[in-house]
């Protein structure tokens, strides 16, 4: 009896929509439930990676605490593993590693180096291949390839200062001294004055080194029976000029700057055929 009563309550288009909001319903529950299972597998994935990156901080600092090297040690390693130029030598010593050498790093021709020499020390120019004053960076140039040292002698004049001139080499020089008509191969060592006051047995003495009459080297590798470099070399012009200095009497004396200009490189550099070291050779001469 009440439970027609019930059904006498809703009519079939009732029925209907409460059919349809169950439908509804179901879908909403299952959009929930997908919702919660996202975060649920977001929240997993954030746990492995924090986990993850705990493990890696924890084995970096057992690997850090197992290094045997002290503090102490480890600055005095880094000394002995990377050797630093002293600036206080006249020879700086690069590190010979595998390099690579640009255009700025080679030198250029007209390049002018100046050198002042003072009383009471000599002057040492050396030109080398990675060592030395000036730097070449050729295959064809030795490390002490020529040595120049110049000193002043005769400090006691109080008019005009003269100078010794010492060459020393280790590779191959050609030399030519103002006047001369060609080019002649240098000995090991050799000396060479300038003064206009004093005179030296057997020695070669010069007034003055003037830009137009300079002393000539070529530096080279290998010599030929002409007396001429094989595949080429670096020409230098030593030169002076006369500068007023006051002495300790308070007077001026003649005193000279000295200089050095690069005014030949041939027949060039070969960058493309450098070595892993940094060495660049000369450019290959027209027929061979």
């Amino acid at each position: 009896m009440i439970f027609a009563q019930v059904m006498k309550a809703y009519s079939v288009d009732q029925i209907r929509l409460l059919e349809e909001k169950m439908n509804a319903y179901e879908h909403w529950v299952f959009l929930l439930i997908l919702l919660v299972a996202v975060l649920i597998l977001v929240s997993v994935l954030q746990r492995l990676t924090i986990a993850k990156l705990r493990s890696f901080e924890a084995s970096k600092g057992k690997y850090l605490s197992k290094d045997p090297t002290p503090n102490s040690d480890l600055s005095q390693l880094n000394i002995t593993e990377v050797p630093i130029a002293d600036i206080h030598t006249i020879t700086q010593t690069p590190i010979h590693s595998e390099m690579t050498i640009g255009g700025k790093d080679l030198l250029d021709p007209g390049l002018v180096f100046k050198y002042i020499v003072h009383l009471d020390t000599s002057k040492v120019i050396s030109i080398g291949q990675r060592e030395g004053n000036i730097v070449t960076r050729s295959t064809d140039i030795l490390d002490h390839h020529l040595t120049i040292e110049i000193c002043a002698i005769d400090v006691s004049n109080l008019e005009m200062l003269s100078y010794t001139l010492e060459l020393r080499r280790e590779g191959k020089v050609l030399l030519q001294l103002p006047g001369a008509r060609s080019f002649r191969e240098m000995g090991n060592k050799e000396k060479i004055h300038i003064s206009k006051t004093l005179s030296f047995d057997g020695e070669p003495c010069l007034e003055s080194l003037s830009p137009k009459q300079p002393i000539r080297f070529r530096l080279g590798s290998r010599i030929n029976s002409l007396g001429k470099f094989n595949s080429g070399y670096f020409e230098f012009h030593l030169y002076s000029k006369d500068v007023f200095e006051k002495t300790d009497q308070g007077t001026k004396r003649i005193e000279k700057h000295f200089y050095l200009k690069l005014v030949k490189i041939f027949p060039g550099y070969d960058t493309a055929g450098q070595t892993k070291e940094g060495l660049v050779p000369m450019l290959a001469r027209f027929g061979g």
